[in-house]
């Protein structure tokens, strides 16, 4: 998306990402003991994200998240299916428990161990699949292409030539494969 010059706009994407990221931190730690959790904080951060993108651009969003939203997407599932097994490895049942508390001065005493380290694991696949939806979302609607060169050969089939019409000019296009 284009960045416009709405200074308003961007003041207050820059104050409600630190708002809502801090709201969602506070569900994400919370949420093993009450309502909330990795799912719902991982929403509230991609909904952060998607402010940062309509302010900024993609590009805006891309420097706040310099990392791949899909790796970040299978770091998350890697996190949670460690959660579970961690267990397993020591002798328990699958998916057991396992807790120790910490005194954090202003947060008071936070439940540490596998269900925050499953819920963040969901929360990371959550804002990487987010993330990307939106992101592929936006760029497809700029009249170039859902996916980038790179993201073209990294996720797209080889033996399938893209629906989209050639990039417009001063965008790359991928290279087109021949139809079967």
């Amino acid at each position: 998306m284009k960045s416009g010059n709405d200074a308003i706009l961007k003041t207050v994407a820059a104050g409600a990402f630190f708002v809502v990221n801090v709201f969602a931190l506070y569900l994400l730690l919370r949420g093993h003991n009450l309502p909330g959790g990795g799912f719902i904080a991982g929403l509230a951060t991609a909904a952060s994200l998607v402010l940062l993108l309509l302010a900024y651009g993609v590009e805006g969003k891309d420097r706040v998240l310099p990392v791949e939203p899909l790796t970040l997407a299978a770091s998350g599932v890697l996190l949670a299916i460690g959660s579970c097994v961690a267990p397993v490895l020591f002798g328990h049942p699958f998916l057991e428990q396992f807790n120790t508390y910490v005194q954090v001065p202003i947060l008071g005493e936070i439940p540490l161990g596998t269900p925050l380290a499953f819920d963040s694991g969901v929360f990371l696949l959550v804002v990487g699949i987010t993330t990307q939806l939106v992101g592929t979302l936006a760029r497809s609607t700029l009249a170039g292409r859902a996916l980038s060169p790179e993201e073209q050969k990294r996720y797209a089939s080889t033996v399938e030539s893209p629906i989209e019409d050639d990039a417009p000019a001063g965008l790359d296009a991928p290279p087109q494969t021949p139809d079967r």
